[in-house]
C-alpha cells in the first residue's frame, strides 16, 4: 500500500503517551525498524500518513523513522502492516 506523509502534525496528541504507542495499542502488532518497505532504520515514531489514493482523506499512524517521517514522497508500506486511525474520538479518545 502506498502513503504519504502529513507534515505539520507534531503539535497533534493523544492519551497514549506517543503515537508509536497509539499505533502500537490500537494495531496489535509491534515494530522495531521502519515500516517503509526496503528501510531498517530503527529510530521510528508514529508518522501521521494518508492513503495515496484519491478517494481517502483520513489521517493514519504508521512507524516511520525520522527520515521517512519529514518525507514528502509517496512510499510503499511493508506488506501486513496496519494502519490505525488517527481520529483519536475513534480510539484513545472515547
Amino acid at each position: 500500500m502506498k502513503v504519504k506523509n502529513i507534515n505539520g502534525t507534531s503539535q497533534n496528541s493523544c492519551k497514549c503517551e506517543s503515537w508509536i504507542k497509539h499505533w502500537r495499542n490500537y494495531s496489535g502488532q509491534s515494530a522495531t525498524v521502519c515500516r517503509v518497505s526496503g528501510c531498517t532504520n530503527k529510530d521510528i515514531v508514529g508518522a501521521h500518513v494518508q492513503k495515496s489514493a484519491n478517494y481517502d482523506n483520513k489521517w493514519y499512524i504508521v512507524p516511520f523513522c525520522n527520515s521517512h517521517n519529514k518525507s514528502k514522497i509517496s512510499v510503499d508500506l511493508v506488506s501486513g502492516t496496519k494502519l490505525v486511525s488517527a481520529n483519536v474520538k475513534n480510539t484513545c479518545g472515547k
